[in-house]
């Protein structure tokens, strides 16, 4: 099992010891089942009352496609049917230590003294964990003195929790895309006529490809979606969201049959992106000749050695689905890419 904190007080090698105690009363064999996208949370019913809408406000948080979807699902369900929801892809335990509710009795009954004291002098708060109950498990362990502290604790470190989780999540993913019918044949060809890496989900095909002008277009139906790789000479000017929306217009206005970006729907992220510094546009897509649209994002990179800015943009159209479960595999595909190394 593996163990994250992001208040660093205990050092790995005690973290994996904490949990130990609960691989072995688990079977390992189960595998996760259900929605990637669901959260199923153990606490009090009077506890998760207070707390519940400001943790369901970070992960519940709305994703624009353009119709506001959420980032995850949560459930909260009482510690009486915990057993019922151990093989499920995410499961969360918050308490407090000072409630004798069951659920706080219970966490302090699987969590060592190491853990407890630090909790009791604040010096520890929250815990992630994979495998916990079933195989492919995400867990989460919210774990405070008293209500005040919990709230404060949250409020401190709420986007730390929602990053870790989220980058858990997106590896999950990943490694469920990626497991079996990878198109090793197509990545060759990307590598050898344009000398960038991206890995290939089954069932993607090349819509468009035009090497003179370093341009290529994976598409896959049903629902439709696609990734658009391209590169073009550039300086830092090209990274502001006015220009990388004038090049995304003219670009994919011509592949994508005229697409173009809403700017009152799309904002500027900085972000890293393929081990660069990057910027990350995120926005709504239109296209008005085939009266459809969905979300996009665009990341884009300065390389310095070649003067060159890459391109990636991703973007759903799928106005009969929920977008997001795509929209995150596409993420997963962007994230892969890289420029080949030189020889």
């Amino acid at each position: 099992m593996k163990i994250y904190s992001s208040i660093k007080i205990l050092s790995a090698v005690i973290l994996v010891l904490i949990f130990g105690m609960l691989n072995n009363s688990c079977d390992l064999q189960v595998t996760v089942m259900g929605y990637p996208q669901e959260i199923f949370v153990v606490a009090d019913s009077l506890l998760w009352t207070e707390v519940g809408p400001e943790i369901m406000e970070v992960f519940e948080a709305p994703v624009y496609t353009p119709i506001p979807e959420p980032s995850f699902a949560l459930q909260w369900i009482p510690l009486r049917e915990l057993n019922a929801y151990k093989d499920r892809m995410n499961v969360f335990l918050i308490g407090i230590a000072g409630d004798k509710n069951p659920t706080s009795e219970y966490l302090k009954s699987i969590l060592p003294a190491e853990i407890q004291s630090g909790v009791e002098n604040d010096q520890n708060y929250h815990f992630f964990s994979n495998d916990l109950f079933a195989r492919g498990q995400i867990n989460l362990f919210l774990y405070a003195k008293d209500k005040m502290t919990f709230r404060q604790r949250f409020d401190q470190y709420k986007d730390d929790i929602f990053s870790e989780f989220n980058k858990r999540y997106l590896k999950r993913l990943s490694e469920d895309m990626f497991k079996q019918a990878e198109q090793k044949d197509i990545e060759q060809f990307i590598l050898e006529k344009y000398g960038w890496k991206i890995r290939v989900q089954h069932d993607y095909f090349i819509a468009t490809q035009d090497i003179n002008a370093k341009y290529i277009w994976l598409r896959r139906m049903e629902p439709d979606r696609w990734v658009s790789v391209w590169e073009m000479k550039g300086d830092a000017s090209d990274l502001t969201l006015d220009s990388l929306i004038k090049t995304r217009d003219k670009v994919l206005g011509k592949y994508y049959q005229g697409d173009w970006v809403d700017r009152d729907e799309t904002y500027l992220m900085n972000v890293e992106f393929s081990g660069h510094p990057a910027s990350k546009v995120v926005g709504i897509w239109q296209n008005d000749s085939l009266y459809v649209g969905g979300p996009f994002r665009t990341y884009a990179f300065k390389d310095s050695l070649s003067s060159k800015i890459y391109y990636v943009d991703i973007a759903v159209m799928a106005p009969d689905k929920q977008v997001k479960p795509f929209l995150d595999q596409l993420e997963v595909i962007a994230n892969t890419f890289e420029m080949a190394k030189q020889q």
